[in-house]
């Protein structure tokens, strides 16, 4: 179930930016980066850059976290098949997988001008 999650929030992430090049952390931590879209590689935003630190935090936070979630979570789950999650993990996980789901979601797309 949380392996299913980690795809789903890929496949949303993939078709919001339109993109088949990259996944998963690779693909999130471009999106989510605060430098300048360029061709082929739009950036999610999740607020205005007003040049605040709150712009930087926020997206900096959220390519971490996409970071963080596919490395220590989903990796393993992909390269450990024997290995079954309690059910409290299980759900931890995936409340972590919705999170950036809601982020991808609610995140408008930059292209280039």
């Amino acid at each position: 179930m949380v392996g299913a999650a980690a795809r789903a929030v890929n496949a949303q992430a993939q078709a919001k930016l339109e993109r088949r090049d990259a996944s998963e952390a690779k693909l999130l931590s471009d999106a989510f980066s605060t430098n300048t879209p360029t061709p082929g590689h739009p950036r999610l935003r999740l607020c205005e850059n007003d040049g605040g630190d709150t712009f930087k935090n926020r997206h900096d936070g959220a390519g971490n976290f996409a970071r963080g979630v596919y490395a220590a979570i989903r990796n393993p789950i992909a390269h450990e098949e024997d290995q079954e999650l309690e059910e409290n993990e299980a759900l931890e996980q995936l409340a972590a997988f919705s999170i950036l789901a809601r982020w991808v979601d609610s995140a408008a797309v930059v292209n280039t001008s």
